[in-house]
């Protein structure tokens, strides 16, 4: 990841602001509002996007410089989809990659693996579930 003060998630299916804000922040270790959510004194933010295709919800989580992130993307997704009791979809960059990026399927049971993704005009998921 390039720049250190967001990191961006694929959920499987859409859920509404609060358990996403509260999963995200227990995954990040941070405060956290949303548009939907508001939350006094946050540190950082959660933008909630929903998409047509794939993977239904995406996730960017903002913090600023001043609240550095505790807790690596990868600890990060496994919680939320614990938390939310289903399946994140992540990038992370691999030089090694012919994309320049891998993907990492977190699942709710914790376990984390690398996916083959097709990605659509408007949103990610997995190659050969549709």
């Amino acid at each position: 990841m390039t720049d250190p003060n967001y990191m961006n998630f694929y959920v499987e299916r859409v859920a509404s602001d609060a358990p996403v804000v509260m999963a995200c922040s227990k995954a990040c270790g941070l405060a956290l509002k949303s548009d939907g959510h508001p939350v006094d004194d946050a540190d950082g933010y959660v933008q909630i996007t929903e998409y047509t295709d794939g993977f239904e919800m995406g996730l960017c989580i903002i913090w600023p410089p001043t609240a550095p992130m505790p807790r690596p993307q990868e600890a990060v997704a496994q919680t939320i989809a614990h938390e939310l009791r289903q399946r994140v979809l992540f990038d992370i960059d691999d030089a090694s990659a012919d994309s320049g990026e891998r993907w990492i399927l977190a699942t709710p049971d914790g376990a984390a693996s690398t996916v083959d993704v097709v990605e659509y005009e408007d949103g990610v998921g997995l190659s050969g579930s549709d």
